[in-house]
């Protein structure tokens, strides 16, 4: 005969593991709706007007330095973009989105060419730490169209 506390205590074992696997999963799914969404905000933001008007001036200007970056384009606009860059750079770093989702949508090799000079003049009159995700995102995102696309591009 089996003992029915037995059988009670298999149930509620049984309760507990599946509980478990329930949970996981679960958050595994909320994990996956947040890096979706995160991902949604970032093509968001590149969407609208104020940002498109920015990053459309600074692609389409030629300049030497930062002084001419700024005369061309202004200061806001270059914070802007170079912001949001190194924002979803960060974000990148941290594995909090998805690589070849962003460098096939985000061309972080031309912009940082377009404006490393200010950056780099940001970086040293305020400090080390300046936009260096942004460098950082643009290596990568080289090396990425490079293997993706050949190195012509």
């Amino acid at each position: 005969m089996v003992d029915a506390s037995l059988v009670l205590d298999t149930i509620v074992a049984v309760s507990i593991a599946a509980g478990a696997v329930f949970a996981v999963a679960e958050l595994r799914g909320m994990s996956r709706d947040r890096r979706t969404r995160l991902a949604f905000d970032i093509f968001a933001h590149v969407g609208t007007l104020e940002y498109s008007e920015q990053f459309a001036k600074i692609l389409r200007s030629d300049f030497k330095d930062a002084k001419e970056a700024e005369e061309k384009c202004s200061v806001v606009a270059l914070s802007m973009v170079a912001r949001y860059f190194e924002g979803v750079a960060m974000m990148l770093r941290r594995g909090l989105v998805d690589s070849d989702l962003i460098f096939e949508s985000l061309p972080y090799h031309i912009m940082w060419t377009r404006m490393k000079p200010w950056c780099l003049e940001i970086r040293r009159t305020l400090g080390p730490d300046m936009y260096v995700h942004f460098e950082w995102a643009a290596g990568k995102c080289q090396a990425y169209v490079n293997e993706k696309y050949g190195a012509a591009v």
